[in-house]
């Protein structure tokens, strides 16, 4: 696939802030675009496309309601419909529970998916205790759904959890969320040795139920670390042993075997459900000597 063929797009200030720090990861493969009230979620970033939806740099989070925020990126839009025209894979990152990402994310879901995009979404829910967020995400949630082809439900709670136990900033994604885009990005932009393309990915999103994306990092001197950090990875109370839809791919440098990519396969599918169509991928680079990623996107959970 062509850069430019898939755009990222942050929606609200949480959503610009994982956008730009996975965009990092995969610049020359992907566009970014990022919307925001705030001019302040746009400071040093110099590749992206930027919509600001406030009416002048001096109102400084004005689109609180997600109804305003609605109304004012229907108002910004147009210059950046060709963008998304011309995008075969939309990811779409917001935090849903505020006004700018509860308003915006849906519309762009919807807007992409006319032009026939596939259209991904990891939306961010509000903790617990915090009530309001909570109910203005529950209501935002089954659109952005309706308009997905993919929609990724991610617990702050559980994103906090994680970044706790890596010892990593929560609010910028603790590291997870860039190493899900990047794999997903860099598995439908790069020719691998088993190359995977959308429609591979449309075969497996196409499952009734929760869809969701996992990723495992490790070295080629553990593959079954690789596999147990997948299984732990959801950031989402979801069980995915029960999946009906898998597209796998599995990333490592020159001197990852055949015998790394069928342990790390193997021992991952050995929890899905026996009748689960799976689609493998599997790519080499040279930035990944020494180590092993596995990516999979898991589907009718």
């Amino acid at each position: 696939m062509e850069r430019g063929s898939i755009l990222i797009v942050g929606a609200g200030g949480i959503g610009c802030k994982w956008a730009s720090q996975a965009h990092l990861r995969c610049a020359k493969f992907a566009d970014l675009l990022l919307i925001d009230a705030d001019k302040d979620s746009f400071s040093g970033i110099n590749s992206a496309h930027c919509l600001q939806l406030s009416l002048g740099g001096h109102d400084k989070g004005t689109a609180t309601l997600s109804r305003v925020a609605k109304h004012r990126l229907k108002e910004g839009i147009n210059e950046f419909k060709p963008l998304l025209k011309s995008s075969e894979l939309v990811i779409i990152l917001a935090g849903l529970g505020g006004g700018t990402g509860s308003g915006v994310a849906p519309e762009i879901a919807a807007m992409a998916q006319d032009t026939g995009s596939v259209v991904v979404s990891i939306a961010g829910l509000p903790f617990a205790e915090q009530p309001l967020r909570s109910a203005i995400a529950k209501h935002t949630l089954p659109s952005l759904e309706n308009f997905s082809d993919v929609c990724i439900k991610l617990s702050m709670e559980r994103l906090a959890w994680q970044a706790k136990d890596r010892n990593s900033d929560w609010e910028s994604g603790s590291e997870w969320i860039g190493e899900l885009i990047e794999g997903l990005v860099t598995t439908l932009a790069k020719v691998g040795k088993i190359n995977l393309d959308l429609m591979d990915l449309k075969t497996i999103v196409n499952k009734s139920g929760d869809t969701t994306l996992v990723v495992g990092t490790g070295s080629t001197e553990d593959p079954d670390y690789v596999v147990k950090m997948a299984k732990k990875s959801p950031l989402y109370d979801i069980e995915v042993q029960g999946a009906r839809g898998c597209l796998i791919q599995v990333e490592g440098g020159p001197d990852m075997t055949l015998a790394h990519l069928e342990q790390v396969s193997e021992g991952f599918l050995s929890i899905l459900d026996p009748d689960c169509q799976v689609i493998l991928g599997a790519r080499t680079s040279d930035n990944m000597l020494g180590k092993l990623r596995l990516i999979a996107v898991l589907s009718g959970i």
